[in-house]
Parts: structure tokens; C-alpha cells; sequence
């Protein structure tokens, strides 16, 4: 079977929200209407092609760069301004997405955050407003005349598994103006992975999906070909394509992201720090999902909707693929390093436009491309065809050690007896007073060494039960254990009920942090003697009133409870503290004396 057959025979279905503008297109019509410009380390813009003479041909011939130059291409060359852009967005024709106020999802601290994340837009470079809308328009024409679905596929062997990399190329990622997302660029590259294990005869079989997402690495990513939550037609992997951005998810529904402030890193870098010291050398436990409220809760809330109600691309959907397999010869895959679209400059690169295929922004090369089993966790993972036969030797291995453990620990049987008693022969001799503190020494580290080799027997032993175990079991049953045992993170939509808040919660929402920062200038120009008494009362007022709207108002009553308990606690303290240090005392020596005569009585 060839690479393409490969491709054709695991493509994916990606299930669009109803909404969504963009879809996988081909590479060269984007192209063929981009213009390619250089920006100088100094700033200044240089046109290097224009868009009647940019193909990918001569793209491919602009790889090499200067130090501090950056090279993009530009797909929108006038972005929809005033009356044009409001005919658009108001146009019959458009599909209307609508979805419950996200900031109802979140409490009072979160949406403080996204006041700042939105004043941010401001101060940093983005992609100019009516751009999406000249980009939707452009789309729609390479559509009428190219009504193609494209993904660009490749195949790579190795370590006992045959790769199948789906890449997807979007004209624009329209997060932020369409849904309310974190931000928009020209150009988006997305792309998913489906591994085949090798059979000695016969066909591959598949074994592993995994897709790129926000935020997530590693073994997060993937997840086992006979996973129950994730939805397949046939051999097809389905993919909820989130509206907008158009990340992978492997359920459908609506996920919230959080953004994380730049200026509350450091406070991150340390809770993060903190829960490796908590976890790996204190062994106290994994205080990740504390770690995970903490961040949620200082920073800033967006939803990415994957709810596949639209659109659906692939086998035996609404439209099929146009499959391009990735080649050698195609040398704009492997010389241009360039962005794909207009460069916002914006220092957070989230309104930047993305690297190619196969190369980051900054024009190394991607992860997925050079390392895709690294990128998904899996160089640890045996194929089930090797896995059988990788335990077996790796049985015969420990064996071995333990033997060589077994004879260690009766060599030094042997020998520790011998060296105590000579130990004590030179303790008695007047003159070897410095022989006798290095043989003591040397009997103390060899007895430490004893010990630890019988700790080493005992795991040895241990991982010699359970490796067999597990062999049965695989070999007796093919049951390799829990489908998502190596899953730290999983992509969980939000449940009915948060999204469900209601419109007054959502109203609510909406207007709690203007009307808080308006009422606190308002106390701070009325000159009121006792505004910090005020501003305090009408803040718990507007935690009432987020209590009642979100169905909390039980546990905010007994919060407050224990809270004013805890506060009447340490006033009394505080007022009879050398009462109370007086009593303790005299009690302390009481229960003392009673201690004490209690053991004479015998």
C-alpha cells in the first residue's frame, strides 16, 4: 500500500461549528492573491513580490534572510473599512453563530483580567479590524473557481510505527472577531497525526490519534485507537475543529482556555515550581488540579467552540477531500521560512501570522515535522507487535540483575562479619587509633551498602511480579490496561449547566466590572470621609448578587460564616490573650503533675 493509499485509508472527518468562514484550502490560490514583503531591522517595510507576479515557485526562492528581518506574506492587501465592512457583516447570506455570554462562565477575578487582556489590544500590535471580513471575500472567490477541500499528507517510518501527518492550511484564523477568541492572524496551519503500528505480515494497524491543541504537549495529545471517547466512523478519526481557531478536540462541545497575563508569569513559573517540589521531592501527592484552579482563576477566559453542528469534511460527509501528498520536490514545503500571512508585530505573537508546514516563526523546524513520535510521547511506547517481545527481554534483563543483586549481597554476608571483628580488634590496639577510624568507616559504608542492595533486590523482584503479570495478561487477553492511564489532562468541554447560565447571569456579567470601576471613581470624586467603608460594602454586595446569579449563594452564606467565626476567634483572643495564656498554662502543668504522679503510683 503506497502513502497516498495510507492517507486516503485513515483521512480524517473534521466537523465544523455553524459559523465558521474558513475551511482547508489549497496553498497556491492563497498564494497567487498574497503579496510578499520584507521588513528591515530598522522597520521599514520593503515589498520583495508583488500579487500578480508571487507563485509558489518564487516564494520558494526567498529563504535566506538577514539577521533581524522578518519576511511574510500579506493575503489582505485593503482590509474592509466603514460602509463595506458593515455590509458584510451584516449580509443575509452569512451564517450567524450565536452562543451564552462567555464571561458568565467565569467569576469576578477572571473578568477583572479580561478588562486588561482587552486593553492590551490597544497597546500591542493586531491584525486591523475588517480583515477577516477582505479575507472571507477573497475565500469565497478561490472557492467559486476552486471548490476544493485540501489536506497536505505525509508519511514517515519509524521506531516500529508508520506516521500519517494530516496538515490543514486555513486562509485566516478569526478567533477574536468572529467568536470572541483570543486573536486572529492571516493564515493558519493546523494538523493531527495517525499512528500505524507495523505487522510482521499484512497490513498496519492503527493504534494511536493524536491532535495538536491549544496548551497541551506530550501525552496529552493522543489517545488510544480503542479510546471510548473519541468518535470514529469506521477507520475515520473525527475531529471537532474549534470555531475560529481551529484546534483539535477530540469530544464536541465548548472548552474554556484560559490566557495567562504577562505580568502574573513569574506567579505561574512559581506555582509551577512549587508543584514539581511538592510532588517529586517531598512525594506529597500531585496538586495539579489546584495548581490548574489557581491559574484559571488569575487569568483570562475564552471559549473555543467545537460543537461540529456545521459543516463536516471527509468520507461520506458533506464535501470530500482533495488529498495532496507532501513530497521532496516541493520546495516551497522546505526553503521558504517566512510567515504565511501579515506580521501584527505583536509582542505576544498571537496576532502574528504562523510559521509553514514544516517551519516555526522564527524558522526552525517544527517539532511535529523532525520529531512527530517525540511530539505525541510515544518514543516510550512499544508497538503492540514489538511489545510482546520488549517485555520478554526486558524480563530476561532484570533477571539477570537480580542474580547479579543475589551474588553482591552474599559477598558482602561474607565479608561484613569479618570486618566488624577486626573493627573491634584494632579498637583495643593503643596505636592504630587512624586504621581503626577508617576501618569503621569503611564497615559503616559497606553495611549502608548491604542495605541498599537488599532495597534493590526487593524492587527488583517487585518489577519482575508485576512485568510478568502484565505479560500474561497481554498475552492471554491483548488487554493492555486503561486506554487513558497516561492521560494527565484531559480536553473536557464544559457542562450543560455552565454554559446554561441564564440571560440575566450573562447581563450580569457583561456589566459587573464597568459598573465597579464607575462607582469606584465615583467614591473617589465625592469626597466621601468614609469611602473605603463604602467601596468594601458595595463590593460584598456585588459578590451577593454573583452568589445569587450562579446558584452559590449557600456557599457563599457559609464562607462568610466560618470567615466572620474565624475573625470573632481572634478578637477574643486578642482581647483576653494573657487570660487564655494564663489558663494554658496552668492547665499544661496540671495534666504535667497528674502525668507524672500517675507513673510513680507505678
Amino acid at each position: 500500500m503506497n502513502d497516498l493509499e495510507l492517507l486516503r485509508r485513515y483521512e480524517p472527518v473534521l466537523r465544523f461549528t455553524y459559523g465558521e468562514l474558513f475551511f482547508p484550502c489549497a496553498v497556491d490560490p492563497y498564494v497567487d492573491k498574497s503579496s510578499l514583503w520584507l521588513r528591515h531591522s530598522d522597520g521599514k517595510l520593503e515589498q520583495a513580490v508583488s500579487p500578480e507576479d508571487l507563485t509558489l515557485n518564487t516564494l520558494a526562492q526567498h529563504h535566506e534572510i538577514e539577521p533581524g528581518q522578518t519576511l511574510f506574506l500579506q493575503f489582505v492587501q485593503e482590509p474592509l473599512e466603514g460602509v463595506p465592512y458593515q455590509r458584510w457583516k451584516h449580509r443575509a447570506s452569512r451564517p450567524r453563530f450565536q452562543a451564552p455570554g462567555r464571561l458568565a462562565r467565569v467569576g469576578i477575578a477572571a473578568r477583572l483580567l479580561d478588562s486588561f487582556f482587552s486593553l492590551s489590544l490597544v497597546l500591542r500590535g493586531t491584525v486591523p479590524g475588517g480583515t477577516t471580513g477582505a479575507a472571507a471575500i477573497q475565500y469565497a472567490e478561490i472557492m467559486s473557481r476552486r471548490p476544493e477541500y485540501v489536506y497536505y499528507g505525509r508519511v514517515v517510518r519509524e521506531g516500529g510505527y508508520i506516521i500519517l501527518h494530516y496538515l490543514f492550511f486555513y486562509a485566516m484564523n478569526d478567533w477574536r472577531t468572529s467568536f470572541h477568541g483570543v486573536n486572529d492572524h492571516e493564515a493558519d496551519w493546523e494538523q493531527m497525526f495517525v499512528y500505524l503500528a507495523e505487522q510482521p505480515d499484512g497490513l498496519p494497524a492503527p493504534e494511536w490519534i493524536a491532535y495538536a491543541s491549544h496548551d497541551y504537549t506530550g501525552d496529552n495529545l493522543r489517545r488510544r485507537w480503542d479510546d471510548p471517547t473519541i468518535t470514529r466512523e469506521g477507520d475515520h478519526p473525527v475531529v471537532f475543529v474549534g470555531a475560529g481557531s481551529h484546534s483539535s478536540y477530540f469530544e464536541r462541545g465548548e472548552f474554556l482556555h484560559s490566557v495567562q497575563l504577562v505580568f502574573l508569569k513569574p506567579l505561574f513559573s512559581a506555582l509551577h515550581i512549587g508543584e514539581r517540589l511538592w510532588r517529586n521531592v517531598l512525594r506529597q501527592g500531585d496538586p495539579e488540579a489546584l495548581v490548574d484552579r489557581i491559574e484559571g482563576f488569575l487569568s483570562v477566559p475564552f471559549v473555543d467552540y467545537a460543537r461540529g453542528d456545521g459543516l463536516a469534511v471527509g468520507p461520506g460527509q458533506d464535501v470530500g477531500w482533495s488529498p495532496v501528498v507532501m513530497c521532496d520536490d516541493m520546495s516551497w514545503v522546505h526553503e521558504y521560512r517566512g510567515l504565511w500571512g501579515y506580521d501584527a508585530r505583536d509582542p505576544l505573537a498571537g496576532e502574528t501570522a504562523p510559521g509553514g508546514p514544516k517551519f516555526n516563526r522564527d524558522g526552525t523546524m517544527r517539532h511535529t515535522w523532525h520529531n512527530p513520535l517525540g511530539w505525541a510521547g510515544l518514543h516510550k511506547v512499544a508497538p503492540t507487535p514489538r511489545a510482546r517481545e520488549t517485555l520478554r527481554k526486558h524480563l530476561d534483563e532484570l533477571g539477570v540483575e537480580l542474580v547479579d543483586t543475589e551474588a553482591t549481597i552474599q559477598r558482602f554476608v561474607q565479608a561484613l562479619p569479618r570486618l566488624e571483628l577486626e573493627v573491634r580488634a584494632l579498637q583495643k590496639s593503643n596505636h592504630s587509633k587512624e586504621l581503626f577510624q577508617q576501618q569503621q568507616e569503611a564497615l559503616r559504608e559497606q553495611e549502608e551498602a548491604l542495605n541498599n542492595l537488599y532495597t534493590t533486590r526487593a524492587a527488583l523482584s517487585e518489577r519482575m511480579r508485576a512485568s510478568s503479570v502484565f505479560l500474561k495478561q497481554i498475552e492471554e487477553t491483548g488487554d493492555f490496561g486503561d486506554p487513558q492511564a497516561h492521560i494527565r489532562r484531559r480536553h473536557v468541554p464544559q457542562s450543560e449547566t455552565v454554559v446554561q447560565q441564564g440571560k440575566l447571569a450573562e447581563g450580569w456579567a457583561a456589566l459587573s466590572i464597568g459598573l465597579l470601576l464607575l462607582f469606584f471613581v465615583g467614591l473617589m470624586l465625592s469626597g466621601v470621609a468614609s469611602w473605603i467603608a463604602v467601596l468594601a460594602l458595595v463590593t460584598g454586595m456585588f459578590f451577593l448578587v454573583e452568589a445569587f446569579l450562579y446558584r452559590k449563594l449557600e456557599r457563599l452564606l457559609l464562607n462568610a460564616t466560618i470567615l466572620l467565626a474565624v475573625l470573632a476567634t481572634a478578637v477574643l483572643i486578642w482581647e483576653f490573650f494573657w487570660y487564655i495564656l494564663v489558663a494554658g498554662a496552668v492547665a499544661l502543668a496540671t495534666l504535667i503533675i497528674t502525668d507524672n504522679m500517675r507513673e510513680l503510683r507505678g
